[in-house]
This record gives C-alpha cells, sequence and structure tokens, in this order.
C-alpha cells in the first residue's frame, strides 16, 4: 500500500514531510487524529532503509498512539513524528532545530516527546521552539510500571502469579532495564538479551538477570514474553517457534503485521497489546503537559484493567486481541465525536 492510500485507510488528518537543504535534514510528522485532544507522540531518531519506511513507521506509531490514548483515558490524540538519521550529537545540533520549527508551525496539533533517539534534553532544544513539549522527564520508567501491572495482570488472568514465573526482557534501553529490575522485585526469573553486552552485564549483575543470546530470546521458554526493542520483531517464523505462554510488549509496533494477531490468537497466546501494555509513559506524557501529576497512580493501575477486559472479549469472541482493543478505542473515540461520555468503565 502506497503512502498516500495509506493515508486515507488509516484515516489519518495530517501528513507533514520536512526537507531542508541547508540542514540536509529528512524528518516526518504524522497526526494521527485530535478527536480526544493534542496528538501527542515521540520525536523518534534513527537510519531507516528508505525515507519511505521512515515515513510509513511516522504513520503506524500515530495511529498506535491515537489508540493507546483512548484506551487509557487520556485527553489526548495520536501523533509521531522521525528524523531520518543516527542520533549523534552532530546530527541532533543540525537536526533537531529545524525539526522544531516544523512542529512549531502546526500550532499545537502535534505535542512531541522524547522516543527512540532522543531524550529529555533534546526535548529541551525542542522546547525553545515549540510552546507544548512533553517528555522532560524520562517517561520510561512510567512506561515500565505499566508493562508490570500489565505482566500481573495477565498471568492473573490465566490463573497464576508473577513470583516464581520466568519472564524474557528483549532490550535493555530504558523501558528494558527499569522493567528488569521491577520484575525481579516482584520475584520474577528474567531472562534478557540486548545488542549491548555491558547492558546484559549490568542486568546480570545489578538485578540478578539470566543472558540469553539475542537470537534466542525471542523463543525461550518463558511464561511471558517482553519485547522492548525496536518494532517488527515478531514475524510469522517467530511466533512458530515461540514458546511464552503471554506477550507483554514494552516496545511500540512489535507485530510485523496485523496477521500476526491472529497466529498469536490461534496459538492460544494471551496477547496484550503494545497499546495497552505500554501507555505508562504517555500518562507520564498527559500529567506533564497539564502540569498535575494527580490520577497518575490510578491510571497505570487501570492498564491491567483494560488488558483483563481486552484478553476477556477476545476469547468470548473467539479473536485477537488487537482486534478487540481497535474496536474499543474506535468506540471512544466515536463517543467524544458525538459529545457522549468517551471514557465508560471498562468491563
Amino acid at each position: 500500500m502506497s503512502i498516500l492510500d495509506a493515508l486515507d485507510a488509516d484515516d489519518f488528518e495530517q501528513l507533514t514531510l520536512v526537507r531542508d537543504p541547508e540542514s540536509g535534514i529528512r524528518s516526518a510528522v504524522a497526526v494521527h487524529d485530535t478527536t480526544m485532544g493534542p496528538a501527542l507522540g515521540g520525536v523518534r531518531m534513527r537510519r531507516y532503509p528508505s525515507h519511505a519506511d521512515a515515513v510509513r513507521d511516522a504513520m503506524a506509531l500515530a495511529r498506535a498512539m491515537t489508540v493507546k490514548s483512548a484506551l487509557a483515558g487520556l485527553d489526548l490524540g495520536g501523533g509521531k513524528s522521525v528524523i531520518d538519521a543516527e542520533p549523534t550529537r552532530a546530527n541532533k545540533d543540525r537536526f533537531l532545530p529545524v525539526h522544531a520549527r516544523h512542529v512549531a508551525s502546526l500550532g499545537g496539533r502535534y505535542v512531541p516527546g522524547a522516543d527512540m533517539g532522543t531524550d529529555a534534553a533534546d526535548m529541551d532544544v525542542l522546547a525553545k521552539h515549540v510552546p507544548v513539549v512533553s517528555s522532560r522527564r524520562d517517561p520510561s520508567p512510567f512506561t515500565a510500571r505499566g508493562v508490570l501491572r500489565a505482566v500481573v495482570a495477565t498471568l492473573e488472568w490465566s490463573g497464576t502469579g508473577l513470583e516464581g514465573r520466568r519472564v524474557a526482557v528483549q532490550g535493555l534501553g530504558k523501558v528494558g532495564r527499569s522493567l528488569v529490575g521491577l520484575l525481579r522485585d516482584a520475584g520474577a526469573t528474567v531472562l534478557v538479551a540486548d545488542v549491548d553486552d555491558a547492558r546484559v552485564r549490568e542486568a546480570r549483575d545489578v538485578a540478578g538477570a539470566v543472558p540469553v543470546g539475542v537470537g534466542e530470546i525471542l523463543t525461550a521458554d518463558v511464561d511471558v514474553l517482553c519485547p522492548c526493542a525496536a518494532g517488527g520483531v515478531l514475524t510469522p517464523a517467530v511466533v512458530d517457534g515461540l514458546r511464552a505462554r503471554a506477550l507483554v510488549p514494552g516496545a511500540n509496533n512489535p507485530l510485523s503485521g496485523d496477521a500476526v494477531a491472529a497466529a498469536l490468537h490461534a496459538r492460544g497466546v494471551a496477547h496484550v497489546p503494545d497499546f495497552v501494555a505500554n501507555a505508562g509513559g504517555v500518562i507520564a506524557c498527559e500529567a506533564e503537559v497539564h502540569g498535575c501529576d494527580d490520577g497518575i497512580e490510578a491510571k497505570i493501575e487501570a492498564i491491567g484493567t483494560t488488558a483483563v477486559a481486552v484478553l476477556d472479549a477476545a476469547a468470548r469472541r473467539g479473536t485477537d486481541t488487537v482486534a478487540v482493543a481497535h474496536e474499543l478505542a474506535a468506540e471512544r473515540l466515536a463517543a467524544r465525536a458525538a459529545g457522549r461520555p468517551a471514557f465508560p468503565a471498562v468491563v
């Protein structure tokens, strides 16, 4: 499907492509839906195989942010932006101010935050040009806490608890590292893998994690798999070899395509969609944007309630959890557009 076709098929409001010959930047800002409020989403900085891949990633992530915010009960829409470049200091010095000026031209429709390849210091650069910026505090610990809540809820839904269970964490970035500590504190045995050997050693030495190979972690014999690295890692081939009984992602868009969700359902894997499990970060960002932390804990706790509601509905209907979660989010968006309460209790 072409990018233009995807704009129509996924009902996007806006896609802005940035090209500046003087700096050399190539970036994109995707605003999927602002029904609930301004489109909040991170600024991702990485080198993509092609610029078309970068734009598609921005769009996929923006659409997921719409669903994530709707399911978490937030007054935010879904957006994302990507800068197609390695996140080096030199590239950030050249590209971030240019990207920020283009974000500012959207008039507040898109609220940027930190993401893969960017951090709170980078958001300080954007804040010189953009009136509202999130993630000036690190949202990753909140993301990890939400994932932990989803893991616990999923295991309880399956009839067991977290203590003594085996959990695999793929990727030891900020979210993965935080999650490992939380899981160990809760009594789980944690298997870890990362392309950075130093991160693996730290997880082993500090948190007592068990290192496994990068090529083995996704198909390890565990109770729960938590992908916390780049998206698209769960391909049909990986799912064929999956031994985890539950999948609770910390990463965005871990499935390589929609068919993978159906394959997980067919294999009987208890799958909590990423946009349910990892909503803790955007919950913290909403509080930061509004300047008030009241309600953060209750909303993170509610991630578990939403996870169970989605698992229950999918089991009753004999369908995959991604389809169920998207339908619930669509109902909430439609209710808000019609002027009805958008956030009924999840049952």
